[in-house]
């Protein structure tokens, strides 16, 4: 299962994302305001930017499928007593969750949506998170573009760190522009021998166009596309967009 033993060394390499997707995040609300302070975190994963938005007083819900990764998630929830934080942490599939409060806010980020293969996964979850806001809330996603899960994941990708290694190799499907990527890692035990796990991983890439069919078909207005990590429109050769949309 995907996340399951990698879930463990995740925060090791992926956690300046989240530090980055968070500052980032400030400046486009910023440019386009939340009407309250309720959240959803889709697909949480270890729970960086839930916690670090509950650490800013909004109330967050956190959902992820992965329970090792929800387990991360928990534990640094518990990790800080100091912190009055807000903050919950549930387990779902994206395409299929619900919620009794309706919220101001839904994100989701880290490419967690090139991990549906099927344009009607995607559908399944846009509706979700339209039942789930408020009229009037946002729904802000990342995605990865086409063009970079083509063009700029290398066959073979090495991660080392101390007591730790992965090697990712991926290939590129280009009739359903999907990525494909074994991870294979390498971790150090307390005796000092190397444990061996694997995963496989796989993103698709959708265009702007279905992208915006899906959008538009469950209720959603589409305020902003941008080069993500800056406040300009894409380009032909942008690695990721990100999509800033309101509940009509």
């Amino acid at each position: 299962m995907m996340y399951n033993d990698y879930a463990r060394y995740y925060d090791d390499g992926q956690l300046h994302f989240s530090v980055l997707m968070f500052d980032y995040l400030q400046r486009v609300l910023e440019l386009h305001p939340v009407p309250g302070r309720l959240m959803i975190d889709l697909a949480c994963g270890t729970g960086t930017l839930a916690l670090m938005h509950a650490d800013l007083g909004w109330d967050v819900l956190g959902i992820d499928a992965s329970r090792e990764m929800l387990r991360v998630a928990q534990r640094k929830a518990r990790g800080d007593v100091t912190q009055q934080r807000s903050i919950r942490f549930r387990r779902a599939d994206m395409r299929d969750w619900q919620v009794s409060q309706p919220v101001q806010l839904v994100t989701c980020f880290y490419d967690s949506l090139n991990y549906l293969l099927e344009a009607s996964d995607l559908n399944a979850t846009f509706g979700c998170v339209a039942a789930a806001l408020e009229p009037g809330g946002r729904w802000i996603f990342d995605i990865n573009t086409p063009y970079f899960l083509e063009h700029v994941w290398q066959p073979v990708e090495i991660d080392e760190r101390d007591g730790y290694v992965h090697i990712m190799h991926s290939q590129f499907e280009p009739e359903r522009c999907i990525s494909w990527l074994q991870l294979t890692g390498f971790a150090q035990r307390d005796d000092g021998l190397f444990e061996r796990f694997s995963e496989q991983h796989a993103e698709r890439g959708y265009s702007q166009a279905i992208l915006e069919q899906l959008l538009r078909t469950n209720g959603f207005t589409i305020e902003a596309v941008y080069d993500c990590f800056v406040l300009t429109e894409p380009t032909p050769i942008s690695h990721r967009w990100l999509w800033v949309c309101t509940k009509q």
